[in-house]
């Protein structure tokens, strides 16, 4: 699970006309999701509420890597085996995974799973995991490998060590699935932020935007930018809290998938975009790539923008529609 959390909220805690503000929180996929609306009462808001909880368990069992009656873990175990029938909604959402791996030349890739496992169980024991064991992973990775039958719905995984992981995209995906549910019941105010990974709605009435302060990796509460937000998902990824360290250095969680080895260039990055969902790709994508493919997407989609801090700290660069202070 990649760490997605560095924001700090700062929101009003009012009421406007016949909305008012309504919070409520709960567990789901390894993390807390904290639902912020603005609802003309009180029942409705906790109808929404509980549809979203129902929603995210719905997608649980869709994508999990850590439950094995969950679809993922069927198409994991096949793979090399033979194609396996999954829901709509699954197959859905590996077609755009592979879209975004083609967009981000390979950075993001939801058949990193071996990759993931394999520095898992190194780390674990206190060491990094050979080169040779390296390579032999990588041969178990490349979105290329996933095949798609779109009239029988089905997904075969073309290796028997190939493994899929939604780690950098489900939490997104989930967000804006929660989004939706909101919206389709009347409610257009309102924030949801599922561990980091968070959308802005409507701001409240009489407000521009939600402010969304950007914490210093590592420091704790010190706020090193500021994000105004209407209409927007955005993400963080980042070394500082989930890493390992061997001989002196410390090795990111984030995994590039082309080579096999931790993300080096940057801290952390901040990505924001129209969805939640790409918001959570891409502030993977812009941790293998660097700065470059900061401002490569940034250039390419001018709805895209990017917070980044070099390896040193010290330093930030932003790019697209993210203006730094």
């Amino acid at each position: 699970m990649r760490l997605l959390v560095l924001l700090a909220l700062l929101l009003c805690s009012c009421s406007h006309g016949t909305e008012n503000l309504y919070e409520r929180s709960f567990y789901s996929m390894g993390s807390t999701v904290k639902l912020k609306f603005y609802s003309p009462s009180e029942e409705l808001f906790h109808r929404v509420v509980d549809a979203c909880v129902k929603r995210t368990k719905e997608i649980d069992r869709l994508f999990s890597n850590y439950r094995d009656d969950s679809v993922l873990a069927e198409v994991n175990r096949n793979a090399g085996v033979a194609p396996v029938s999954v829901p709509t909604e699954f197959l859905r959402l590996v077609r755009t995974s592979i879209k975004y791996s083609e967009l981000t030349e390979g950075a993001f890739d939801i058949t990193i799973g071996s990759l993931f496992e394999l520095w898992g169980t190194e780390t674990k024991a206190g060491r990094l995991p050979g080169r040779s064991r390296i390579r032999d992973a990588l041969g178990c990775t490349g979105f290329r490998k996933i095949k798609i039958d779109e009239v029988k719905s089905q997904v075969f995984l073309d290796g028997d060590c190939v493994r899929l992981d939604f780690g950098a995209i489900g939490k997104g995906y989930a967000v804006d699935e929660m989004v939706n549910i909101a919206r389709q019941n009347g409610i257009k105010r309102g924030l949801v932020n599922f561990g980091g990974n968070i959308y802005a709605m409507d701001p409240p009435a009489g407000k521009k935007f939600w402010d969304v302060g950007v914490r210093k990796p590592g420091s704790g509460s010190e706020i090193i930018s500021k994000l105004d937000l209407v209409d927007k998902g955005v993400a963080t990824s980042g070394d500082y809290e989930r890493y390992f360290e061997h001989d002196g250095k410390r090795y990111s969680h984030i995994i590039d998938p082309r080579t096999g080895w931790p993300a080096e260039d940057v801290t952390s990055v901040v990505a924001v975009s129209k969805t939640a969902t790409e918001a959570d790709i891409f502030s993977t994508a812009v941790s293998v790539l660097g700065p470059r493919g900061a401002k490569m997407f940034a250039r390419k989609d001018k709805s895209l923008g990017f917070l980044v801090v070099w390896k040193s700290g010290k330093k930030k660069s932003c790019f697209g529609s993210y203006a730094c202070p």
